[in-house]
């Protein structure tokens, strides 16, 4: 018994974007979703990274400047620091001569209130790591609706008429997981990010707390 070898010859070949765009109507949305995304992860990145790094030398200064005594010269230096501690120094020593636990509560209500800016758009990149999937989902079940619609219409079943909402259904699902993985790792970069900012922040400002309990101590004595 002699086997025909039948050959398969492909006559046309997709490109990735066309295969792209079967995914339907419901990548338009996850498009703009990514472009929200992506922008709020680099405007976010650009800011942390110019505040990773504190100016010990200013503190140094600061402290110094606290030693002496010279509480204006905190302000000055401080206020025109261009970073979140530069305000919690600036807010806490608007009246130097607060009990040393005053200026501390302050100091720490106005860390939070920093951190809160900081934390500013990062709900957004959060909320798209949830809701892509879910679009690429609801993309899944319009392809689903599609073949069988496509299914009434011929009364068949076969690879060319389920073709269209299976392209449909894998392609938005594909879009909106990616996206959503993508939104949720810089989520959870930037939240660690500002978790060493913040431990970075607590350090300087103890050691101008400690300046400050010195300075009154001396003045006690």
């Amino acid at each position: 018994m002699l086997l025909q070898a039948t050959t398969v010859q492909i006559t046309r070949t997709e490109s990735a974007l066309d295969i792209l765009l079967k995914g339907g109507w419901i990548l338009i949305p996850l498009f703009l979703l990514s472009i929200v995304a992506f922008y709020f992860i680099i405007e976010r990145y650009t800011l942390y990274r110019s505040y990773r790094r504190i100016d010990a030398s200013i503190i140094d200064k600061i402290c110094k400047a606290i030693y002496a005594g010279d509480f204006q010269q905190v302000q000055h230096l401080a206020a025109n620091y261009n970073h979140p501690i530069g305000k919690i120094i600036a807010a806490a020593f608007e009246n130097p001569h607060r009990p040393v636990n005053d200026i501390e509560q302050i100091m720490t209500d106005q860390s939070k209130t920093e951190v809160f800016l900081m934390e500013k758009n990062l709900g957004y990149i959060g909320s798209i790591a949830t809701i892509a999937p879910m679009f690429g989902f609801l993309g899944t079940i319009f392809g689903v609706i599609k073949i069988f619609y496509n299914i009434s219409l011929a009364d068949n079943i076969s690879i060319g008429i389920i073709a269209g909402g299976l392209y449909q259904k894998m392609v938005s699902s594909a879009v909106g997981l990616t996206i959503g993985i993508l939104a949720y790792a810089g989520f959870y970069y930037l939240n660690t990010q500002i978790d060493r900012i913040t431990n970075n922040m607590e350090v300087h400002l103890n050691r101008v707390l400690l300046a400050l309990k010195d300075y009154k101590n001396c003045l006690n004595c």
